[in-house]
């Protein structure tokens, strides 16, 4: 192909060697789009937790989640089931919360978790940089995510790589 694959392999040692975190996902066009962002964090946390990096290595991502995501955090169980045992949070998700609202609405407050959860994680000891690939095939509430991350000035150490193939994009993205 263009070499995206190499690009990002090229960025993941650096990253490591500066105690850099890295999340990647990829769109697929028989895949459900709006679950590739929360499988790629998922898939993030799920490495954290089986590092032998030990209880209090992370202390402080927990902090910063649990300050800049509050209560809310438990709405991002049910799409990231890792994040819960990341937090070692054995509370009961309280699945009527929510439940009420409209979709649309229910659909921002979950751009609006994605948005903080990710600018929590970033910081300057553990930059973060977030890859997707194939965003041709992106939905709406992840393009929405994607826009909110590079216009919030809250956050900081964070790089995000977006790949596409410009033959497959349509007009709306």
């Amino acid at each position: 192909g263009t070499g995206k694959s190499t690009l990002v392999n090229q960025i993941k040692q650096p990253l490591a060697d500066k105690n850099g975190l890295f999340i990647e996902g990829k769109f697929d066009s028989s895949a459900c789009p709006d679950k590739v962002l929360a499988s790629a964090l998922d898939s993030f946390f799920t490495k954290i937790n089986a590092s032998n990096a030990g209880e209090n290595a992370h202390m402080s991502m927990r902090w910063r989640i649990n300050d800049a995501v509050g209560s809310g955090v438990s709405c991002l169980f049910d799409v990231i089931p890792s994040l819960r045992k990341f937090m070692n949070d054995s509370t009961e998700v309280d699945r009527t919360e929510g439940r009420n609202i409209g979709g649309n609405l229910m659909g921002q407050r979950l751009k609006y978790m994605f948005c903080k959860l990710i600018g929590a994680i970033s910081c300057r000891s553990t930059p973060l940089v977030l890859v997707l690939d194939d965003l041709q095939w992106a939905d709406k509430m992840t393009l929405g995510v994607i826009r909110m991350l590079m216009i919030d000035p809250d956050i900081h150490y964070f790089l995000f790589l977006g790949c596409y193939r410009e033959n497959e994009v349509n007009e709306s993205h």
